[in-house]
């Protein structure tokens, strides 16, 4: 017999912090909240096993810091720490949780860290609730389709052309009695919608998907899963910047959310079973900093030119991304000083690929931001009825994983990025065989 618990904390800040996700304005900070941010938390067990899945509404955590929390959980309720995933939504307007990493990649160097460590304990007790109270479940899963045909996102570099998921995945839980009790949604687009104008805490259009779920089922504890989403985002496809843009785009998605969860068939018998392989990409030569002085005055200039034309906003958008990508490598090659890439990212790597199955459905959280062809890569060779692609999972390399022909075009993540050609296919490669170790 399958049994499942839920249980959900708010995490919002309770005194102003900054802010990350975005370079300008330094030391971006919030007001006040304008939705709470929440962590969810999600146990399921079988006769032979046990798994917790986490999700919360902030940018990222740090591997030690996502550790940090599995190792509680076992330690505190007898889940092994395996069998643990935290996740990400990816919010831009939440507090910064790791460094800054605009100047480097600075993991170590906490700038909230009295705030991380109250995440951690809100984490840990959502996590004892979810266990404690585990109730006999049936579990159900499915997917549906939203994306730029309703105007919701899709591909931030070629709005037409380039590959894009707009798969809503869907996971449901619900008791004996058939009341649905806990809910995951899975979508690939980077919450971004409230730009850096912004200055309220929020978990951008993930609280309107939340928002048009409860509505329905008010007592339902749901939690987002960001997929595949480091070429995904609203730019091209979005109507404005504000809470208004955000709603419409959050409620799309969340509408179709429902529909899977009412045509869904549920099970009452499932096989749980998760595993990891950890993934080393090749690193990447950055320039000399004199050359990304020279790169980043070239962008600006780009961007500038473009602004005085009063060229199209998708031009001069484009352009502003490009030139934040060289930002971010001007300030990252300044503050390297003599140290190596590789040394940086020593407490970074490798990048786990943790497979987390769940029936006919398999969770793959992915510890960096990755491109959206090697969820459709994974996709295309599941074995499973449903896969899902959780990035930002269990820990944040900082800095992509973009396709090869990214490095091309030179655009903004593959400036950011501190992976080489091949980091898709050393990826790629990971989430396929993790999703064989538990097939």
């Amino acid at each position: 017999m399958l049994k499942a618990g839920v249980a959900i904390r708010d995490i919002t800040p309770v005194c102003r912090l900054e802010t990350g996700g975005y370079p300008d304005p330094v030391g971006r900070s919030a007001l006040m909240a304008h939705d709470p941010l929440y962590a969810s938390a999600y146990y399921f067990a079988n006769e032979s096993e046990q798994m917790l899945f986490l999700t919360s509404d902030i940018i990222s955590m740090s591997r030690d810091r996502a550790n940090e929390v599995r190792i509680l959980i076992e330690q505190h309720t007898g889940i092994s720490r395996r069998n643990v995933a935290v996740s990400c939504t990816h919010t831009h307007s939440g507090p910064i949780t790791a460094g800054h990493e605009w100047e480097r990649f600075d993991e170590l160097g906490e700038v909230n860290p009295e705030n991380n460590d109250r995440i951690r304990d809100l984490m840990l007790a959502a996590a004892k609730e979810a266990v404690a109270t585990a109730f006999d479940a049936k579990l159900g899963w499915g997917t549906g389709v939203c994306g730029k045909e309703q105007g919701v996102g899709g591909n931030r570099h070629d709005p037409e052309n380039g590959p894009c998921d707009p798969s809503v995945s869907v996971i449901g839980i619900k008791d004996d009695k058939d009341q649905l009790r806990g809910c995951m949604v899975n979508y690939s687009l980077h919450p971004t919608v409230l730009h850096a104008e912004n200055f309220f805490y929020t978990a951008d259009y993930p609280c309107y998907i939340r928002e048009t779920l409860n509505q329905k089922y008010p007592f339902m504890v749901f939690g987002f899963q960001m997929g595949s989403s480091g070429d995904q985002s609203s730019r091209f496809f979005r109507q404005g910047q504000d809470f208004d843009e955000a709603r419409r785009i959050g409620s799309a998605i969340g509408r179709e959310a429902l529909k899977v969860l009412e045509n869904m068939e549920y099970v009452t018998e499932a096989k749980l079973k998760s595993a990891s392989v950890f993934v080393t990409p090749p690193i990447k030569d950055f320039p000399p900093h004199e050359e990304a002085v020279r790169i980043l005055a070239g962008s600006q200039k780009t961007y500038d030119d473009l602004v005085a034309e009063d060229a199209p906003y998708a031009k001069i958008r484009a352009a502003q991304s490009i030139m934040e990508g060289s930002v971010f490598m001007e300030g990252f090659t300044r503050s390297l000083g003599k140290t190596t890439v590789k040394e940086l990212l020593e407490h970074q790597l490798p990048i786990e690929c943790h497979a987390f199955r769940l029936g006919e459905c398999c969770i793959v959280g992915i510890g960096c931001e990755n491109f959206v062809a090697i969820s459709q890569a994974a996709k295309a060779a599941s074995p499973f009825q449903v896969t899902m692609m959780s990035s930002v999972t269990n820990g944040n390399t900082m800095g992509y994983v973009c396709t090869d022909e990214a490095y091309d075009r030179f655009c903004y993540e593959a400036q950011c990025s501190t992976f080489a050609r091949g980091a898709q296919r050393a990826l790629t490669d990971g989430v396929l065989e993790a999703m064989e170790l538990v097939k």
